[in-house]
């Protein structure tokens, strides 16, 4: 799409940001999201129940997945499959022998099949690690497939070894309510929806979406480039699901003649009748020095400021807005605001059009006219009443330097490495890797982020660097990924503890406890 190329290098973003394909390091905290990915880990871990992840079509419901499955712990073996398709018990096993990545005897039985799951099982739980089995599109399940999955979760499962997570629609819940055996008049499932975004919450989801593809980098404060009339629209067309949203938002993106509104037109504008007259007479008047003067040969030219006349009011002028934009709209860079600015076009400077200036003005000498063509340079300001831009030159004294108007080049920063012992932003991977695997294995941490960005990471921790941060490297669907930890702490208790005393950036990230067993688990598998 040239088009939406096109608008998203105008952006400074480095991708599409309502792409399905669009890399996301961080789950979206709004919306019951983050609240939803804690409860999954924690029913997961604790609970004897299915858990059931329910919600309409583009809700989400599969990213929470995926973010569960990379933040699980080193005990937790989690494996996934797809329900598409499995209509027979025979399908549903086999599939699993491929998830949890056992040999699948062809020949046998449901029955053999089923005992050689219970000794694989047995096998987890003597070493103290549970399994997660997470069924995406559950509601698809035949009967007879969906029932042996429940009687595996919830009748053959000694020491609550096996845990279930079904991912579907709403549906599913009928399924279980007909299904599931009841314990003690209770079912035995646990249902988690997942609810469509408010107004509000579609804003920060906007945002969200942006920021993952670089919107922020430069400005964290910067403005959406959708109003507030098209967030609004963005809402009621998706009815607040984030599929949806992506869907319409990309669709503006990419009509920016249609939804998108590019830079307002003149009619739009209302400007004194005064205003309209001079600025007229001046394009008439650079058009006409552009005639004469094109013939000739090049000559230093005058860069004037042009003034428009105030209206003749009573009281003192007041600035004028030069843009009408509807009081609800927010700044967007797709509708920036019109300004008169003209330049003079190069025309020949003559004696009577610069009219020279003492040298002296400041020591009350007369000076003398110097008829001879000048650049005019910006006016100075005299307290708070403007003077005509003028050029004068003291025939007795020392040309003073001509001011030049362009800005010197800011000067190169270099960020110099920390030296704390902590965490150094360019610090090399193996020192990081070693410190970490030095401290002992039954403390805790807490993880703050991962990115497939190692320079991201890097700027991350220099930024940071009066906190405890270490980073690492490791390796995710056999990419490098690079994993941020806070500190280290004695027990889990004191690690929450510290995840939840952090502030600013630190504290608007997802913090996840982890042992550092599990974390030097982590390294050691990626080297």
């Amino acid at each position: 799409m040239p088009e939406l190329n096109e608008t998203l290098t105008e952006l400074g973003l480095t991708a599409n940001p309502f792409a399905e394909s669009t890399p996301l390091e961080t789950l979206f905290p709004g919306g019951m999201r983050r609240a939803s990915l804690d409860q999954l880990q924690l029913l997961a871990r604790e609970s004897s129940d299915i858990v059931a992840l329910v919600g309409p079509d583009g809700s989400g419901k599969t990213l929470l997945a995926d973010f569960y499955a990379r933040r699980a712990e080193r005990d937790q073996i989690v494996a996934r499959t797809r329900a598409s398709m499995l209509t027979t018990p025979s399908q549903l096993l086999q599939d699993m022998f491929k998830a949890f990545v056992l040999e699948f005897p062809a020949q046998a039985s449901i029955a053999e099949l089923r005992a050689a799951l219970s000794r694989y099982f047995q096998a987890v739980r003597n070493q103290s690690r549970t399994v997660v089995l997470i069924v995406d599109d559950a509601h698809e399940l035949g009967d007879d497939a969906f029932s042996l999955l429940v009687k595996l979760a919830l009748v053959e499962n000694p020491g609550s070894t096996f845990h279930l997570v079904l991912v579907g629609q709403a549906a599913l819940l009928d399924m279980l309510d007909y299904t599931c055996p009841q314990n003690d008049g209770q079912n035995q499932f646990t249902s988690i929806t997942l609810p469509a975004f408010n107004l509000d919450e579609t804003r920060n989801y906007l945002r969200y979406r942006f920021n993952a593809v670089g919107f922020n980098e430069d400005d964290a404060g910067r403005a959406l480039p959708f109003s507030n009339r098209q967030v609004e629209k963005i809402q009621k067309l998706s009815g607040g699901v984030p599929g949806q949203i992506n869907k319409v938002a990309e669709e503006m993106l990419l009509n920016r003649g249609g939804f998108l509104p590019g830079l307002p037109s003149l009619p739009q504008i209302s400007l004194p009748r005064n205003y309209v007259y001079a600025a007229g007479a001046l394009l008439a008047i650079l058009l006409l020095a552009f005639l004469v003067g094109g013939g000739e040969e090049p000559v230093e030219t005058a860069q004037r400021q042009i003034v428009l006349p105030a209206p003749q009011t009573s009281e003192s002028p007041s600035p004028i807005p030069l843009t009408e934009e509807a009081s609800e709209d927010e700044a967007s860079p797709f509708a920036d605001s019109i300004a008169l600015v003209s330049e003079a076009s190069p025309e020949p400077v003559t004696e009577t059009e610069v009219e020279p200036v003492p040298a002296s003005a400041a020591t009350g000498s007369e000076p003398e006219v110097v008829e001879s063509p000048a650049v005019v340079e910006s006016p100075a300001v005299v307290e708070s009443q403007p003077a005509p831009v003028q050029v004068a030159q003291a025939r007795d004294a020392t040309p003073a330097p001509v001011a030049s108007t362009t800005p010197p080049p800011a000067p190169v920063v270099v960020s110099q490495p920390t030296t704390s012992g902590t965490a150094s932003a360019s610090g090399t991977n193996s020192g990081q890797r070693e410190q970490i695997l030095a401290f002992p294995p039954g403390e805790y941490t807490v993880q703050l982020l991962g990115a497939s960005s190692r320079s991201n990471v890097q700027a991350f921790v220099q930024r940071n660097s009066g906190s405890p941060l270490y980073w690492f490297e490791t390796r995710l669907q056999g990419r490098p990924w690079y994993v941020v930890i806070h500190g280290r702490y004695p027990n889990r208790a004191a690690a929450q503890a510290a995840a939840s005393a952090l502030t600013g950036e630190l504290g608007r990230l997802e913090p996840w406890i982890r042992s550092f067993n599990a974390v030097q688990g982590d390294i050691r598998a990626a080297n």
